[in-house]
């Protein structure tokens, strides 16, 4: 494989053996990251590729920054890496500027929404008052954007007539709200008196409240991707790209930063919401799924668990291991699927290696269960809440 991507391809191969080396502390596993490590280097030394989180040169450089910070490798090699990495930045902050001029540029797999995240975490290593002073120009550049949408989304709030082209609202976190909500809040962490930011997080989080249903039967409080609650469709699996999995947990995270008690509870109402959807049938509606992190079994079981930390409710935990037991044994007894296959649609299944929708993403859920240690790499997912 020559693949770079942090999610479809090689990218995360360095995390999955640096859990590894966690569970069995066996040096050999830090060998297998080396060896890793200085294969993607050579593909991004002769290869052409994106810029994206999803499948370029920022999902890398997040890979760095994390292995970096893990303090395992060579001085030698944390020192490259680091300066390495202040080159990345200001090449990442470059385009990024460059490149955000309306809200289809905003994608956090695939646009500025992932460029922001990861900038926004540099930071705290990189110390050039250039580049924090860009940063911050990108999230309100980001901010003015969401809002402008924002106001698009309140135009057609009571439309019941449309067609192809009426504006719409992605719910999610690979592609929409959740991911703002998210993102936002970690930059009120660093800079909590950004009041254009400050806003953009508070109308984004009101923008998805708008959405919620108004009684709780059926299978989801939210949509994925809708005009207005009037014309939205319900049926949501639970997961992570999509669902009100992620979106209690970004509602978590929101409440904090904006220190409100309601969205808090709303989002806590959320999740037990979420744990009373115990069946397959109740989880996946239409039951074509797979054990993949993006929408599968891997990142419902893994949602389940990080309610459990927030929440202390054994309730959640004990969700949490019948998943685990429905991924093994998806693995080992699926009669349909041979292997950890991930699901294409159509009632096809195809072959896929990667963290998001592959057997690395659904080896790591397996270990972190083994290890039941911290140690962050779901933040690559934006699932770093645990207060």
């Amino acid at each position: 494989m020559n693949k770079i991507s942090l999610f479809n391809g090689l990218g995360a191969l360095p995390i999955f053996y640096f859990l590894m080396y966690e569970l069995t502390k066996k040096t050999y596993y830090i060998d297998k990251i080396h060896k890793s490590l200085e294969r993607i280097i050579e593909i991004l030394n002769s290869s052409d590729f994106s810029h994206t989180y999803c499948d370029g040169l920022i999902g890398i450089a997040q890979m760095f920054h994390y292995i970096k910070n893990k303090k395992i490798l060579s001085d030698e090699y944390y020192k490259e890496i680091e300066d390495s990495l202040i080159y990345i930045d200001k090449a990442i902050i470059d385009i990024s500027l460059i490149s955000t001029n309306d809200f289809v540029d905003t994608d956090f797999l695939h646009g500025s929404f992932g460029a922001a995240f990861y900038l926004n975490q540099r930071l705290s290593e990189n110390q050039d008052v250039n580049f924090r002073n860009q940063v911050i120009q990108l999230f309100e550049r980001l901010s003015t954007l969401v809002l402008e949408d924002i106001k698009k989304t309140e135009s057609v709030s009571e439309l019941l007539n449309y067609d192809k082209d009426t504006h719409r609202t992605n719910c999610g976190l690979a592609h929409g709200n959740i991911s703002h909500i998210i993102i936002f809040s970690k930059f009120i962490d660093n800079f909590p008196k950004n009041h254009l930011v400050k806003e953009a997080l508070l109308k984004s989080v009101e923008c998805l409240l708008s959405f919620e249903k108004e009684n709780e039967n059926g299978y989801s409080q939210f949509p994925s991707i809708a005009i207005n609650k009037l014309t939205a469709q319900y049926e949501v699996p639970l997961g992570w790209c999509y669902g009100d999995q992620s979106i209690s947990l970004g509602l978590h995270k929101a409440s904090i930063v904006l220190n409100d008690e309601s969205i808090k509870k709303k989002a806590l109402n959320l999740a037990y919401k979420n744990l009373a959807r115990n069946t397959i049938e109740k989880v996946f509606p239409t039951l074509k799924y797979d054990a993949c992190f993006c929408h599968g079994l891997s990142s419902v079981a893994y949602i389940h668990k990080k309610w459990y930390l927030i929440s202390k409710d054994i309730a959640f935990y004990k969700e949490y291991e019948k998943y685990i037991e429905y991924i093994i044994h998806h693995g080992i007894n699926d009669e349909e699927v041979k292997g950890y296959q991930k699901y294409i649609g159509k009632s096809k299944y195809a072959d896929a290696v990667g963290f998001l929708d592959g057997t690395i993403g659904i080896g790591i859920v397996l270990i972190d269960y083994l290890l039941d240690l911290d140690t962050g790499w779901d933040n690559f997912f934006l699932l770093d809440i645990n207060n």
